[in-house]
């Protein structure tokens, strides 16, 4: 943990790095397959890492109780769904990942723009919250698939609850990118609505909020290299008049 929390406070890539391990976790849920010890061994990595990562960039110890308080509540809810099966007990867990995940964009975003120059860091860090609020909206459709069974056809319900969640976390991305393959469709009004607002968040924040983060990271960089320039020039032109003064 305080290792984790030491990588993130101090390296200037802390995003990058933090945008590489949601990367990777895409293929290693895929490897760990349905095993309930591996995915939840996974599960509490993956928090474990966002925990660093939160406590690295946020100052407020309200939002740090509030991550732990959350982790806790959505951890022991799902042992108590695997030993008990109620799905009461599944809804908490899957409605409590959804406000940790987003506590962890808000604390990401709220660095963001406090930041004063944009870097290429920022830039994965605005792409590590499109992928955290996939999983966030992977969470509630699991819970509308929990209150209205059936809510989405061709989910893939497997032998135990990851394999609808893989499928719910595909199916979330895949609408968010709007690439819509058609191997899963929603069919309840409530699963097409939060369809709907998922596909145009998605196309709204790669329009409006990464291309405006990485339109002023090049205009920065511009406006950098031009004064770089300007300075050239200047050293150039006081080394030519020294030389003049120095001939006369």
């Amino acid at each position: 943990m305080f290792r984790l929390y030491k990588i993130f406070r101090r390296s200037p890539s802390k995003f990058t790095i933090l945008l590489g391990f949601l990367v990777s976790q895409v293929f290693i849920q895929a490897v760990a397959g349905e095993s309930v010890f591996w995915q939840q061994t996974i599960y509490f990595y993956t928090y474990l890492v966002l925990l660093s990562a939160v406590t690295a960039i946020a100052k407020s110890r309200f939002k740090f109780f509030s991550f732990i308080v959350l982790y806790v509540v959505s951890f022991i809810s799902s042992i108590m769904f695997m030993r008990t099966d109620v799905l009461h007990w599944l809804t908490a867990s899957e409605v409590a990942d959804m406000m940790t995940l987003g506590l962890t964009v808000w604390g990401i975003m709220n660095f963001m723009s406090k930041q004063k120059r944009v870097t290429r860091d920022l830039i994965s860090g605005a792409i590590c919250i499109y992928m955290l609020i996939g999983a966030i909206w992977a969470n509630g459709y699991s819970v509308c698939e929990i209150y209205q069974s059936g809510s989405f056809s061709g989910l893939d319900l497997g032998d135990s609850v990851y394999a609808a969640r893989r499928s719910l976390s595909y199916f979330s991305y895949i609408t968010m990118m709007t690439i819509g393959y058609g191997d899963m469709l929603p069919v309840t009004p409530i699963a097409r609505a939060l369809v709907m607002l998922q596909g145009l968040f998605g196309q709204m924040y790669l329009a409006v909020f990464v291309a405006g983060t990485i339109g002023m990271f090049l205009s920065q960089r511009d406006r950098e290299r031009a004064i770089e320039m300007r300075a050239n020039i200047r050293k150039v032109e006081a080394g030519r008049d020294t030389e003049n003064r120095n001939s006369s």
